[in-house]
């Protein structure tokens, strides 16, 4: 975890870093949640690190632009969560009375999934003000929690998705239109057999924190 923060300004905001490592991604805890900002194309997002799905580490996962919108890809299950608003996208089908076979439908949208921050760059660091609405959010449940002991494996073993299938298509596939160009979209690799908790807490520990 990293390390102690300096209290909140009189308004909510927490200066969780001084500036954006080289990575684009800063991941921290403000209290007991963990959170984490993303730099693309220039600009800064902020939300919650483990997946809604299953506490997995979201935030390390590949950013990619599905239906022009960018989305941050879940490194276990493949799934699509805008990084702008939290949703989470799935590629829907409809029946070809014609065919008798379910055809593509586009993107759809089955509303927000992960809360998201806000978050500053300002000149003397980077500053996030927590979500206060007392609506609950699905990553809620994870995202002060303990981690489940669920391992993560490199994507070099992790066999890629079907194609068509509501999972997803494999990265960089014209479906999804591939890696943002400017952007650290690869996530971070290598923390096999790691609980999502302490893959945070060990890409802090390599610069990739405060």
């Amino acid at each position: 975890m990293a390390d102690e923060m300096p209290p909140p300004t009189a308004d909510g905001w927490y200066k969780i870093g001084a500036s954006m490592p080289s990575s684009g991604r800063l991941h921290t805890q403000i209290g007991a949640r963990h959170i984490s900002v993303m730099q693309v194309n220039g600009k800064l997002h902020c939300m919650d690190s483990l997946c809604f799905h299953g506490g997995g580490p979201l935030t390390v996962g590949a950013i990619e632009e599905v239906a022009g919108q960018l989305c941050v890809i879940c490194p276990w299950h493949h799934y699509k969560v805008t990084i702008e608003t939290g949703e989470k996208l799935y590629e829907s089908t409809k029946f070809d009375p014609e065919t008798k076979k379910l055809t593509p439908a586009g993107w759809k949208s089955v509303g927000q999934r992960q809360r998201t921050h806000e978050v500053e760059a300002r000149s003397d660091g980077i500053f996030v003000k927590l979500d206060a609405s007392e609506t609950p959010i699905e990553s809620d449940r994870y995202a002060t929690g303990a981690a489940p002991p669920m391992g993560m494996k490199p994507d070099s073993q992790r066999p890629p998705p079907k194609a068509g299938t509501r999972s997803g298509t494999p990265q960089g596939s014209g479906a999804s239109g591939g890696g943002v160009a400017g952007a650290n979209t690869t996530g971070s690799r290598g923390y096999a057999g790691m609980p999502s908790g302490q893959i945070f807490q060990r890409m802090a520990g390599d610069g990739g924190g405060k």
